[in-house]
């Protein structure tokens, strides 16, 4: 038997904020780059440790955070 469900987890985003810069003639705002998602699980000797589980979340998610992450700064904060 199976069964499918979804649960709330905290996760870790670490990213880079790529600079603005000029592509075509045309000016880029800085943007972020999200490179790994980070979950905390704890290990059968009960010892924490982190797993990247970056590669399993879909990338319309990864664009959604990097808004939001963006959105969180001020201009000043990217440059």
């Amino acid at each position: 038997m199976k069964h499918n469900a979804e649960i709330n987890l905290p996760v870790e985003l670490i990213f880079d904020v790529l600079p603005p810069m000029v592509v075509e003639g045309m000016e880029l705002p800085a943007q972020i780059d999200i490179r790994e998602v980070l979950l905390e699980v704890t290990g059968p000797a009960g010892k924490p440790r982190k797993v990247d589980i970056t590669k399993g979340i879909p990338e319309e998610q990864i664009l959604l955070w990097e808004d939001e992450i963006m959105e969180s700064f001020d201009e000043n904060d990217l440059a």
